[in-house]
């Protein structure tokens, strides 16, 4: 992990930034949803409210694919996803510790990306 930062140093706060080119079929509201309530399940957190799930279609001229956010009690994570290039970025934050490398494996799995890069911040 990077340096530890000074506020607060007793809680805990694990950040990671997972971004890729994914090579499955289109990503829609349902497999937004699913790999989100997956990824909850892999790394062990507890979910405190429905999946929000968003595109921003209809509105911009510079952003087409879906979205989610998936909020836990132990923090969250948010999904972006670009249609015309297959780009995803996936942001965790969380104050309960998880292993990045789970994390990792579970994105190849599900959206089996031809380019995967990852870090923790």
């Amino acid at each position: 992990m990077g340096a530890a930062l000074t506020v607060c140093p007793e809680i805990l706060r694990q950040r990671l930034i997972i971004e890729g080119l994914y090579s499955i079929g289109p990503l829609d509201e349902q497999a937004v949803c699913e790999l989100l309530s997956g990824l909850s399940q892999e790394l062990g957190m507890t979910p405190i409210a429905d999946t929000l799930v968003f595109s921003p279609d209809t509105i911009s001229r510079l952003h087409h694919g879906v979205g989610g956010f998936q909020a836990w009690a132990e923090s969250g994570c948010s999904l972006y996803t670009w249609r015309e290039s297959r780009l995803f970025t996936l942001d965790i934050y969380s104050c309960k510790r998880f292993e990045p490398q789970q994390c990792v494996a579970y994105i190849r799995d599900v959206l089996q990306p031809t380019k995967l890069d990852w870090r923790l911040v």
